[in-house]
């Protein structure tokens, strides 16, 4: 008799280390992902409470359990709104599982000998989807180029385990987003520069939301002394990778 799927992730849950994984049945592709909980880090918080920025808010501490009620949850309401994820075939408290939605974004773009014309398709796509996303009232969590992936020329948001304060305005959250996507833009390693006016323009474009090129003009501007002090050696030791990467992007919004 064969095993079903779910008995097939069930055993592969035991004996597997890894938080997410992927399993074939059937010859289809599936991933795994088990409950973890979720928790911002130290620095992170220290960061926040000292440079109160949108960006850097940090987000809800949550159970194993409560991640996996949140983030299905936050797939089925992103899929009702046509936004493009990848659909839970089975969840438990211990894991769910999910059909496969291709390649990460951050694989396919992390490719040094990408071509521009292939770096702006992925963007495009992307924006797109964040877009989708923020015009029906909705925030991804954690918008960058490891969370959204590719598969027959649609890109999927994935990861939506981040939650916050309900007390937080949804504009605020989208904003997140935007920065985040920003910033893992800033990590991307290419022959070439991006162009960032491009990137801005296009999501305001697609978003309707002219305020956000204001707001990071803003940020940049009242954030000098940032930069300065993300330089020094003994503040450079505590700092997080993002927040390095948010002292980088800060610099680049300056000199738009």
């Amino acid at each position: 008799m064969h095993k079903s799927l779910i008995e097939v992730a069930k055993e592969e849950v035991i004996t597997n280390p890894h938080e997410i994984f992927s399993i074939t049945y059937k010859n289809e592709k599936y991933w795994v992902k088990k409950a973890r909980a979720t928790q911002s880090k130290w620095n992170h918080r220290f960061f926040y409470f000292l440079f109160p920025f949108d960006a850097l808010i940090p987000s809800e501490s949550k159970t194993g359990v409560q991640c996996i009620e949140h983030e299905t949850s936050k797939l089925d309401i992103f899929r009702a709104h046509g936004i493009n994820t990848p659909a839970v075939i089975y969840k438990n408290d211990e894991f769910f599982i999910l059909e496969d939605c291709g390649e990460t974004l951050n694989t396919l773009t992390r490719d040094k000998s990408i071509s521009e014309e292939k770096m702006y398709y992925y963007m495009d796509k992307l924006l797109f989807e964040l877009a989708k996303i923020h015009k029906v009232g909705l925030y991804h969590g954690g918008a960058q180029t490891r969370n959204f992936t590719y598969k027959e020329a649609k890109v999927y948001a994935i990861d939506l385990e981040e939650s916050f304060n309900p007390n937080i305005d949804i504009k605020v959250l989208q904003f997140r987003d935007f920065t985040l996507l920003l910033l893992s833009f800033v990590k991307i390693r290419v022959n070439f520069d991006l162009d960032y006016n491009y990137v801005i323009r296009k999501y305001v474009e697609l978003s309707g939301n002219k305020e956000v090129l204001k707001k990071l003009k803003n940020i940049a501007n009242k954030t000098s002394f940032l930069i300065y002090l993300s330089e020094l050696k003994f503040i450079k030791k505590v700092l997080g990778s993002d927040v390095k990467g948010f002292s980088k992007l800060l610099k680049i919004l300056k000199s738009l």
